[in-house]
């Protein structure tokens, strides 16, 4: 096995143990169950000072910050996450990578009546703390917390409108747009 090899294997290693330490990092914070106090253990030491939350309707930036949001989500919330796909990646030569999460958060706060998925895309931008700095152990420091979902996914999950929405709206919709995509190939002559 020339070094070559043993880099690429090392690399694998790495990413295997990232994916597993992001996949812990979202089940943690994505499960309401689990107690303020549990996510301050094995959540808080991989959030960098400067950590920022990002999500469509909110933005805020600082470990404490994120500290007090998070449990405060934990406090008012109920829901958790179905993780359909996780991938790491690291910048070649460099400490900076990204944690990509796919999956279902699934809102329950009417759980006796409705379970609410919202289909969610979770990105981590972190970089590697120095190994001697982690004591040998793999510690991504996370810089940016990115929550993504789609109002037409939000619109869809509603139950009765949703259906409205799938198969009216949207139908009509795309009947609009190619109509008038129609009307200006036209008129430009395309």
């Amino acid at each position: 096995m020339d070094n070559g090899e043993r880099a690429l294997i090392g690399e694998q290693t790495l990413i295997e143990q990232l994916e597993e330490r992001f996949r812990r990092i979202t089940e943690l914070l994505y499960d309401t169950r689990v107690p303020s106090q549990l996510l301050d253990e094995e959540v808080l030491p991989f959030l960098a000072e400067d950590v920022r939350f990002i999500d469509p309707w909110q933005s805020g930036g600082g470990r404490e910050t994120y500290r007090r949001g998070a449990a405060g989500f934990h406090c008012m919330f109920s829901f958790d996450f179905d993780i359909f796909q996780l991938n790491v990646q690291m910048e070649e030569g460099n400490p900076r990578g990204r944690a990509i999460v796919d999956g279902v958060m699934n809102l329950k706060q009417l759980s006796w009546l409705y379970t609410y998925p919202l289909r969610t895309i979770l990105v981590y931008d972190f970089t590697l703390a120095s190994p001697s700095a982690s004591g040998g152990d793999v510690r991504p420091l996370i810089h940016t917390h990115e929550e993504m979902w789609s109002l037409g996914d939000m619109l869809e999950a509603i139950p009765l409108l949703g259906r409205l929405y799938a198969r009216v709206f949207r139908r009509a919709f795309s009947y609009g747009f190619l109509a008038a995509s129609s009307v200006c190939r036209r008129v430009r002559g395309a």
